[in-house]
């Protein structure tokens, strides 16, 4: 009980330490910003929310690390050994203590962080599920780099230890860029891209979770390896390196592969099912995107429709897709719903009448013609002065200005319709605009 009481003293004077008491108020700052940019703005989906935390971690990790070295090498630093011998607590009541405040700190700044994010995605409607396992993957990043930064400190008492070690965590998350399969997982800050096209793989949190938390466990040991009993560290150490490489078994089912398929967990499933109550175009979305519907069926839903309304390409409902999937029914790709994100998909839709493969292999001034043809179908106007690449437009690119400027829309579409092979492949001529 004594024990208790008097390492539950020393962890709190350490916890209210001055360093850690202005250090990690300015991480929280720079982490919450962080966080917030990593986030998909104007969408609630908590997958990204939660890996939007994730990823706010790496400069967390950063400044814990550097604040746990210096806190580690604070005892030699300032020659305070001898002290400790004369005032006869335990030999491991002062690392365990300044360890054990470190991880509070490290807690209060992740769990701030992700309140933060939490409270910003409720404001946007969220949907899809908030996982707990890529939340403590997050968690055990920032205190596994903590550790790491106590040992550092402890092992080389130098003023030099806190900014190597809290450079560590972002170079090992840049250098994890090119690592694959297993090795690659084992990183607990991946630089993904997780929205309602894409979400964690099944399970793939839990196993990273328990590899850093037998890792965190076996680098706790390390930390206080000097001090503790070397039979009570081994009592702890064993099961948690059983634990870390439990982990590692289960990271390697994944292949490398940190992404479930579109369509294969719930969250992605629901990639088209909230939908317009009424109106033409029927327009359905993924329910993060529900407050896009009035816009799109706005956008999709007045001239652009009449003028494809007589090609393979005309549309009574729109889906929102994977990008680059094609099929029936049209599809819009939707990448954010911040400030003008209306034009980037409306302006998506219309690049993607184009075959990317044929018109990468056709002549300038075919692929010139069929863009003419598409300023057409998203403006009703064409101007072939404004295709890059021509010092002057040709004859035939003023030919078609001329054809789609002059005809009405019925019979622009029309024509677009008999030519719509020659348009998606960029195979027109300037002989196809002669008006009969």
């Amino acid at each position: 009980m004594r024990t208790a009481r008097g390492l539950s003293r020393g962890i709190k004077l350490e916890f209210f330490g001055w360093g850690q008491a202005w250090a990690v108020p300015l991480l929280i700052f720079i982490e919450v910003w962080n966080a917030f940019g990593n986030m998909i703005p104007g969408v609630g989906f908590w997958p990204a929310t939660v890996h939007a935390v994730i990823l706010a971690g790496i400069l967390g990790s950063c400044g814990m690390a550097g604040l746990s070295a210096w806190a580690g090498s604070r005892e030699q630093r300032l020659s305070l050994t001898p002290l400790r011998g004369m005032s006869g607590i335990p030999e491991w009541w002062i690392p365990s203590a300044q360890l054990f405040a470190l991880w509070l700190w490290g807690l209060v700044l992740y769990g701030v962080v992700a309140v933060a994010a939490g409270v910003r995605t409720l404001f946007l409607h969220p949907s899809g599920h908030i996982s707990v396992s890529g939340l403590a993957v997050g968690c055990l990043g920032v205190l596994l780099w903590t550790t790491i930064g106590f040992v550092i400190g402890r092992l080389w008492p130098s003023r030099f230890a806190p900014p190597v070690a809290a450079v560590l965590p972002y170079g090992f998350y840049v250098l994890s860029y090119d690592w694959s399969g297993t090795a690659y997982l084992m990183s607990p800050f991946l630089d993904e891209l997780v929205d309602p096209y894409g979400v964690p793989a099944s399970g793939v949190y839990g196993a990273q979770a328990a590899w850093l938390a037998g890792l965190l466990a076996v680098v706790a040991c390390v930390a206080l390896f000097r001090t503790a009993g070397r039979r009570a560290l081994a009592v702890v150490m064993i099961p948690a390196v059983a634990v870390a490489g439990a982990g590692i078994v289960l990271l390697g089912g994944h292949d490398g592969r940190f992404q479930a398929p579109v369509g294969t967990g719930a969250d992605t499933a629901a990639l088209a099912t909230a939908c317009t109550p009424e109106g033409v175009p029927r327009v359905c979305v993924h329910p993060a995107y529900r407050a896009a519907l009035p816009d799109l069926q706005r956008y999709f839903g007045g001239p652009v429709r009449q003028r494809l309304a007589e090609t393979p390409a005309r549309f009574d409902r729109l889906a929102q897709r994977a990008y680059g999937q094609t099929g029936e029914p049209r599809s819009v790709y939707i990448t954010s719903l911040r400030p003008g994100w209306q034009d980037e998909t409306f302006g998506d839709f219309i690049a993607y009448l184009l075959d990317p493969d044929h018109c990468m292999a056709a002549d300038q001034q075919s692929e010139a013609l069929s863009a003419i043809a598409q300023q057409w179908i998203s403006r009703g106007r064409t101007s072939a002065a404004s295709i890059p690449g021509f010092f002057e437009p040709t004859e035939g690119m003023k030919r078609a200005e001329h054809f789609f400027n002059q005809a009405s829309d019925e019979e622009a579409s029309r024509w677009l319709g008999r030519h719509w092979t020659a348009f998606s492949r960029c195979e027109l001529s300037a002989k196809d605009f002669q008006r009969s």
